[in-house]
């Protein structure tokens, strides 16, 4: 019998070592969502498992699916449990504790403790047959995944929106802009305002309907009043911070190479196109 050289006193499955049979494996997908002007970014997790032995022991309650994560630039770390039954996780990427590059593991980790554990998947030319387990502790792996590192975008997609323009309700008959303060207030009539407030849900469609519209105004007023004294407010210089990302310049718009509402809409990334998708997701959901 040949006893593999491995870190672990015992065989863990993973797809780079020999330690369970070929139709064994663990996984970890991943797919990210890029932050909007309402949204972090968000990192969907799939954790695949692919034995029956250790699909067993979780049934059982005794080991589940964990996510370490690891951020050396912000000097975080963290490991999270799934709940019990799922296989799929989501992390919100805070910019506050995590940044540039993200290191994603996956686990599959003992609960509790496991006595006398014996699984027919073990490679018997390793540890030979009727191989049983040393007794495991919380916290010992059963099952490691590749580490994976997530590029998370620095650049600021207008994550401050939120803090520069605030919504709120007017006995006016229409949408009005005031842009007289530090931030921006959006004034909506009554009813507007009410329907505001029941579809927060759909961020991506208020924002065209509601912060695009305002944006562009913004923008036209940022151009008239340029010999004024508006640039030492905190919104003029978050606008003008994020159309100096884009690798514009107030100019650019002031000799019309662009128009307002064309940077509104790269300043917003776009919004158009995700308010569509949310609006056809929402129909589908409920087709």
């Amino acid at each position: 019998m040949q006893i593999v050289n491995s870190i672990y006193p015992y065989p863990v499955l993973s797809l780079d070592d020999d330690d369970y049979i070929a139709s064994s494996s663990f996984e970890v997908e991943f797919s990210l969502t890029s932050a909007t002007s309402f949204k972090n970014a968000n990192v969907h997790c799939k954790f695949k498992l692919h034995d029956q032995s250790l699909e067993d022991l979780i049934k059982r309650g005794l080991a589940g699916f964990y996510l370490h994560v690891e951020n050396s630039r912000a000097s975080y770390r963290k490991l999270y449990a799934l709940e019990i039954g799922t296989n799929t996780f989501d992390l919100e990427i805070d910019p506050k504790l995590m940044r540039q590059k993200v290191e994603l593991s996956g686990f599959l980790l003992a609960k509790q403790e496991i006595k006398y554990h014996q699984s027919e998947s073990i490679n018997s030319e390793l540890y030979g047959p009727n191989y049983v387990f040393p007794t495991l502790n919380v916290g010992d792996p059963l099952a490691v995944a590749f580490t994976t590192n997530v590029n998370i975008d620095d650049t600021d997609s207008f994550k401050s929106v939120t803090s520069i323009i605030k919504v709120a309700k007017s006995k006016s008959d229409c949408m009005l802009v005031d842009p007289d303060g530090e931030i921006v207030y959006v004034y909506l009539p009554e009813k507007q305002y009410e329907q505001y407030v029941k579809y927060q849900g759909m961020q991506e469609v208020i924002l065209t309907m509601v912060i695009l519209p305002a944006l562009t105004q913004l923008l036209n007023y940022m151009v008239i009043f340029r010999n004024g004294d508006i640039d030492g407010q905190k919104w003029y210089q978050v606008i003008e911070r994020k159309i100096k990302s884009l690798d514009l310049d107030l100019q650019d718009l002031m000799k019309q190479n662009v128009s307002a509402l064309e940077l509104a809409q790269k300043i917003l990334d776009n919004p158009l196109e995700r308010a569509f998708m949310e609006v056809q997701g929402v129909i589908e959901s409920e087709d």
